[in-house]
């Protein structure tokens, strides 16, 4: 979750003050990711979620082990998050092996606790309530979830559970940005299943739905995508909207003239512009405002190396699942989407194919469609609707293109998982649910399980069960018959 770390009292008054800082970085376009994971321990009672003391511990570790501020919490204690450094597209390869270190670093502080990190992007028969009964002492999260309000409980419930892979790009224009944003959004339904590692479990209930997409719909209109999304006739104006959104984005915490947080009470809200009564339009509260918009595809901003001062913003996906080869794949497919011009060219092609036309708004009940199929694939997966076709066809014909990408042929070992997955419909997610049908298999295979297995980026699950699956005669996944 973005944060927001300096007291900025200069006051805001206008939208047009903001624009500037919304221009892009230019020909220095950058990208970074940020990978969530989940840690547990065995204990007498079963499986456990790492705890608030077990967190500042193995926060420490992690320091110790691969020095530098790259370590950040979430709400829940269960969660620590690995920041990788950022470099151009040239250097894409140098910010997976910074990205894979620096969790195994985690994973190694943890494992020095007696603690191990979860399989699977969220933690099989772990439950809301429980993971909200342990929030990190963070004064912002702590306002937020400690306890949550009653009319947020359904946001809290997205904090706790869902863990995510999130790429972020300094894009190079405001038109940069727009196209990206468009099309991201667009294949967001897709690529949600493509890189989903989860369980199958949402808790402890069984969930033949894509959960995390469950969750994130609570968030209404602080997600999801943005309801200008296809309005607009250019990326200035998707600023304009972005900063209206923000300064009207309702508001249940707020920071007073001292730093510290005002909680409102539930059902209480305020906004930016509200506070404009109260003196308390500062730059502390815009910046907090956008923070707390959480769409699918995020503009966040960018800030200096000392963490204090927004300089510029970039665009954030965060619509990737957590496992093996994730923080590799999603990297790649989001810095070939925003570098190589042929390669997002074919894609939009490729779209306009299934009916997506990312100029018109005509794309907005067919993208929500999507979404929903997705979200509500009932054990599916890609044999769903996507646009005017199959989403299944539509992955194999995003594999080849992927395949072909110049800006990242160099990486071509990295793609193996990702193709694997886009041929043979075979997600990781698909496969947790073939081998892990009930909850006592799954955890019992989180307390048994190698976590070295989940330190190759180029493996997918299909590859790393290989001996436990077979190939069916149309194709698909099956566990062998030892294992079914």
């Amino acid at each position: 979750m973005s944060d927001v770390n300096a007291h900025d009292l200069a006051r805001i008054e206008t939208a047009e003050e903001m624009l500037p800082l919304y221009q892009g970085s230019g020909a220095d376009m950058k990208f970074g990711t940020e990978v969530e994971l989940a840690f547990f321990k065995k204990d007498d009672a079963g499986l456990r979620i790492m705890n608030a003391p077990e967190n500042k511990l193995v926060m420490q570790k992690a320091h110790q082990l691969h020095p530098g501020d790259w370590v950040r919490n979430e709400p829940t204690s269960d969660t620590l998050e690995a920041g990788s450094i950022a470099a151009d597209i040239h250097g894409l390869d140098t910010i997976i092996e910074d990205t894979y270190a620096k969790m195994k670093a985690l994973e190694d502080a943890a494992a020095a606790h007696g603690l191990k990190r979860s399989f699977f992007q969220d933690q099989p028969g772990i439950t809301v309530p429980a993971l909200l009964s342990s929030l990190v002492d963070i004064p912002r999260y702590q306002a937020f979830f400690g306890p949550p309000r009653e009319d947020m409980m359904d946001i809290a419930a997205y904090f706790a559970i869902c863990k995510s892979t999130q790429v972020s790009v300094s894009y190079k224009n405001p038109d940069h940005m727009l196209e990206n944003v468009r099309r991201l959004y667009v294949l967001a339904p897709f690529l949600f299943l493509l890189l989903e590692n989860s369980s199958g479990f949402d808790g402890d209930a069984p969930a033949s739905y894509h959960h995390g997409m469950k969750h994130r719909a609570a968030l209404k209109d602080r997600g999801l995508f943005p309801s200008y999304l296809f309005d607009v006739q250019s990326g200035a104006e998707y600023i304009t909207r972005h900063i209206d959104q923000v300064m009207n984005n309702p508001l249940f915490v707020y920071y007073d003239q001292t730093g510290a947080m005002v909680r409102l009470p539930s059902g209480s809200w305020t906004s930016f512009n509200e506070l404009k009564k109260q003196g308390l339009n500062t730059a502390t509260n815009y910046w907090f405002a956008q923070s707390i918009l959480w769409p699918d595809v995020k503009i966040a901003a960018l800030k200096d190396e000392a963490g204090q001062n927004v300089t510029g913003h970039r665009y954030e996906a965060r619509i990737f699942g957590v496992g093996a080869h994730q923080p590799a794949s999603a990297l790649l497919i989001t810095a070939a989407l925003a570098a190589d011009e042929n390669f997002a060219a074919g894609i939009d092609g490729l779209l306009m194919q299934f009916g997506f036309d990312l100029q018109s708004p005509a794309t907005k009940p067919l993208l929500k469609a999507a979404y929903d199929a997705a979200r509500n694939h009932n054990g599916a997966f890609f044999d769903i609707a996507y646009g005017n076709g199959n989403m299944s066809e539509f992955a194999q014909k995003f594999g080849h293109l992927l395949a072909g990408a110049k800006s990242i042929a160099s990486h071509a070992a990295f793609l193996a998982p990702i193709l694997d997955i886009c041929e043979s419909g075979c997600t990781d997610a698909k496969i947790n649910r073939l081998l892990f049908s009930d909850l006592a298999t799954a955890q019992n295979w989180q307390n048994e399980y190698d976590a070295a297995m989940l330190r190759d980026p180029h493996l997918n699950n299909r590859m790393i069960f290989a001996s436990k699956l077979e190939r069916s005669a149309n194709g698909d996944c099956q566990p062998r018959a030892a294992h079914a």
